[in-house]
């Protein structure tokens, strides 16, 4: 069996959300990011031994690489939505190959919508590329840059999302949920995926037994087999993977 799962707010927390004793797992420049439980630390650490967990996040390639994971890093992490697997921390030159059949073809688009977003006054931060794969910045009024986008650049290759202020521009057919159809091409197992945003729609959609974390998809009938978190829990996410995998004499 297989353990997908984004990261942010699935299994780990910022700062705006830290308590007595909770771990932290990734600094930058010496500010302390984000943190896990100890409860959430020791459940995946005791996940990890039984199945393979693959996280598979919208960050880039060196945000992942910031995270402390408290049983050492994963063998395989999906990055960049999608664009790129890390086998041991490098690249897979193969996955990107068939990522750029996405990729290549949308990159005219990205970079009108990239001219675009440094047009206007809303957008406050740099518009990156982000490891040659998709598009991002912030905008004070992230839906309305998203509607003028649309309006004004119609874009057919592309799919927009917002994230609080944060907007996107990826690639169609660079998504979890392809992600973890490569896997299970590869490793031909069933899936446990965990999520919480609508980067994770299609991924939670596409495991045999989803975990959905409370936020965006709060509400959502995505899978057959789902638990749904109805209270803003931390460990959600691992005691419910836990309890999964004890139902099926796994833990």
């Amino acid at each position: 069996m297989l353990f997908l799962s984004d990261l942010d707010r699935t299994l780990i927390f910022s700062y705006k959300r830290l308590a007595e004793n909770n771990i932290c797992v990734e600094e930058k420049d010496g500010k302390k990011l984000s943190f896990m439980t100890p409860l959430s630390a020791k459940l995946l650490c005791e996940i990890s031994e039984k199945v393979k967990f693959i996280p598979i996040t919208t960050r880039s390639i060196e945000q992942y690489k910031r995270i402390s994971f408290p049983l050492g890093k994963p063998c395989l992490a999906v990055c960049d939505n999608g664009g790129n697997l890390l086998v041991n921390g490098v690249p897979d030159p193969l996955w990107r190959k068939r990522a750029e059949e996405h990729i290549l073809p949308a990159m005219a688009e990205m970079e009108r919508i990239k001219s675009y977003w440094e047009s206007l006054q809303e957008v406050y931060f740099e518009v990156r590329l982000v490891d040659g794969t998709f598009i991002f910045t912030k905008s004070h009024t992230p839906l309305e840059t998203l509607r003028l986008t649309l309006e004004k650049l119609c874009p057919e290759k592309v799919d927009l999302f917002d994230n609080g202020d944060k907007i996107y521009a990826i690639p169609k057919g660079i998504n979890k949920g392809a992600a973890l159809n490569r896997l299970r091409e590869r490793f031909g197992e069933e899936i446990i995926a965990a999520g919480d945003s609508l980067f994770d729609t299609e991924m939670l959609r596409n495991g045999d037994i989803s975990v959905i974390k409370q936020g965006e998809l709060s509400g959502e009938m995505l899978n057959d087999i789902q638990y749904s978190e109805e209270s803003d829990d931390p460990d959600f996410t691992l005691r419910t993977v836990k309890k999964i995998l004890e139902e099926r004499g796994i833990l």
